[in-house]
């Protein structure tokens, strides 16, 4: 069984997703970052466009994001941006 780790994404207006994942892909400056669980501490700029994941279940989610500021630490990564909409 593969190790979960809690992913939220926070606006100014609400928390647009808080649920537990298998990985996530961050778009940075840099190229895409991956986050699995047990991941090093980490503090990275993120820029404006598709964050994806994969939930604990297998299945892939999307969401739209503009730049912001991510954090990871003790199981735990929080992305922090302006505008966020997860994609249908």
């Amino acid at each position: 069984m593969e190790k979960l780790f809690r992913f939220a994404v926070v606006t100014g207006d609400a928390t647009v997703l808080d649920t537990r994942v298998k990985s996530t892909k961050l778009p940075t400056g840099f190229g895409s970052v991956g986050i699995l669980a047990n991941h090093a501490p980490m503090l990275c700029a993120v820029s404006r466009g598709i964050v994806l994941c994969t939930l604990e279940d297998g299945s892939p989610l999307r969401v739209r994001v503009s730049n912001g500021v991510a954090t990871v630490g003790d199981n735990e990564l929080t992305l922090l941006c302006s505008d966020a909409a997860i994609i249908e």
